[in-house]
């Protein structure tokens, strides 16, 4: 387990061997990590443990369950409540189970409206551009 600075984990959470939190994570109330795929109480798997990677600035969501060997990308937003079973990519808004990507998060932490390809966060002005299925800020 690595932890970076800055990051908050709230009540209820565990972070397991295998899971590192780059700096500024936030971790909501009893959200959960997974560091094996397919656990048996009888059988020791320690060796199958799959590491998850959560960047820069994410948010996870209270009572979120994010499974073994996903990456978060870099300021993205998990819902309350979603079930993470693939990557995120960087300032996806994903929600749901199983969890999808229904928009966009600004680093500031504001849903961003996406038009031809294009964005811009009305709180702190920074430009963000769609290309390939990804956000990248400009």
């Amino acid at each position: 387990m690595t932890v970076g600075n800055g990051v908050k984990i709230e009540n209820n959470v565990s972070v397991y061997e295998g899971v590192t939190l780059e700096d500024y994570v936030f971790c909501g109330t009893s959200m959960v990590f997974t560091n094996v795929f397919n656990p048996r109480s009888e059988i020791p798997r320690k060796k199958e443990l799959r590491p998850t990677l959560v960047k820069r600035g994410a948010t996870l969501g209270a009572n979120c369950t994010i499974l073994c060997g996903i990456t978060i990308g870099r300021y993205a937003l998990i819902g309350a409540g979603a079930v993470v079973t693939k990557d995120v990519p960087d300032y996806a808004l994903v929600v749901g189970n199983p969890g999808r990507l229904t928009g966009w998060m600004c680093a500031y932490g504001i849903k961003l409206a996406v038009k031809a390809k294009r964005a811009s966060c009305v709180s702190c002005g920074k430009h963000y551009r769609l290309a390939a299925g990804r956000l990248i800020g400009a």
